[in-house]
């Protein structure tokens, strides 16, 4: 696959290093400053994406930049005849989502989200299990996405620059990889929200550094730098229920000192329940009145069709990557027209509308039924 990279951040870089390792090109980089483009590596560079797209014509659009960006730079790829991987969220709105649906369907190419979680080989194996009833009739789903990424008190992120990251911050950024993974894995849409958001470090200061975006509006300050006063949640805490009946909790922060990126998904079910740890990813521990037993990744284990999702022999340990790796073959198969099991639009979609039921929750401070934004 020939494939541009819209945006030059860290998370563009595992892009590119993904794409290399499936044997595609990177055929082009699009930044929001040519500088910027350039230093990016050897690759033609581009701060037009218009441009970009006439030029180079690829096959795929990695889009990596900043949330509001996403629906006007997809519709564009597409309408230039690309397929698009757009990194999470999806785009800011639900209206935006739609016409980046839309987008797709009239040009006839593949849209699919970021969702990299799901590419853990363990992931797919619980999936699995829950289908085949391993555990029972699910009765209690929870878990946490946990991180540091903002945890000091004044650091500012491109996020926190007003009308980039829509109408939340913690679930939009962070929440959005929970909500899938606890869909995906049950196989079951959450059909109610009671959410309550946090804002700890309200006032952030801008200095213009690496990942910090361009000036922000705020109050000036003598050093040049710039103090953000910031409304989003940096926690959300939400009851959940699915439609089967279970139910549960989820916390997710940005402010989680010491936890860089721990996403734990935990279940009780009738006949046993389950958890995972993202930073443990190669194991999963059933949990059963007899005893605890902890399963341990390996390619023999998984079903067949699922198999060529480890590379590597039991106890050799796999991860980030290799699941960002299997995320995107996956994608870039339904791109070439063959049958694959990726993270669509319609599950982007389905992500923006949960934070907005979260959102909606959270001002109101009562339950908000999903059933309007709905099901996947």
């Amino acid at each position: 696959m020939r494939a541009a990279i819209i945006g030059t951040g860290g998370i563009a870089r595992v892009h590119a290093h993904i794409v290399h390792e499936l044997a595609g090109e990177v055929v082009a980089v699009c930044g929001r400053t040519l500088a910027a483009a350039t230093a990016f590596g050897p690759y033609p560079a581009f701060d037009d994406v218009e441009r970009m797209l006439r030029q180079i014509r690829p096959d795929v659009v990695h889009v990596c930049s900043p949330n509001h960006l996403h629906a006007e730079q997809t519709c564009a790829a597409f309408a230039a005849g690309a397929h698009v991987l757009c990194e999470k969220p999806m785009a800011n709105t639900v209206p935006d989502c739609l016409r980046m649906i839309e987008a797709a369907d009239k040009a006839g190419r593949i849209g699919a989200v970021a969702y990299t979680y799901r590419g853990y080989p363990m992931v797919a194996l619980l999936r699995h299990r829950v289908v085949e009833g391993r555990f029972g009739q699910l009765r209690r789903l929870g878990g946490c996405y946990l991180s540091q990424d903002v945890f000091a008190q004044d650091k500012y992120v491109w996020l926190f620059t007003p009308g980039t990251a829509g109408r939340s911050y913690a679930l939009m950024d962070l929440g959005v990889h929970w909500l899938h993974l606890a869909e995906y894995v049950t196989g079951t849409p959450i059909v109610e929200i009671t959410a309550q958001f946090s804002t700890h470090q309200p006032r952030r200061i801008w200095r213009g550094g690496v990942g910090e975006g361009p000036r922000p509006p705020g109050a000036a300050n003598g050093d040049a730098s710039v103090t953000v006063d910031f409304a989003l949640e940096d926690q959300a805490d939400l009851l959940i229920r699915f439609a089967n009946g279970a139910a549960g909790t989820v916390t997710i922060s940005g402010v989680s000192p010491g936890r860089p990126n721990t996403i734990v998904l935990s279940a009780d079910g009738s006949a046993s329940g389950f958890e995972w740890n993202q930073q443990d990813p190669n194991v999963y521990v059933e949990c059963a009145p007899s005893g605890n037993v902890i399963h341990q990744r390996s390619p023999e284990d998984l079903p067949a069709r699922l198999a060529w999702m480890s590379r590597s022999p039991a106890g050799h340990a796999e991860g980030y990557v290799d699941a960002f790796r299997n995320v995107v073959a996956s994608a870039w198969a339904a791109m070439r027209g063959k049958p694959a099991d990726y993270p669509s639009f319609a599950d982007g979609l389905r992500g923006v509308r949960l934070v907005e039921a979260a959102v909606e929750s959270a001002a109101g401070r009562r339950p908000v039924s999903t059933a309007a934004q709905g099901n996947p």
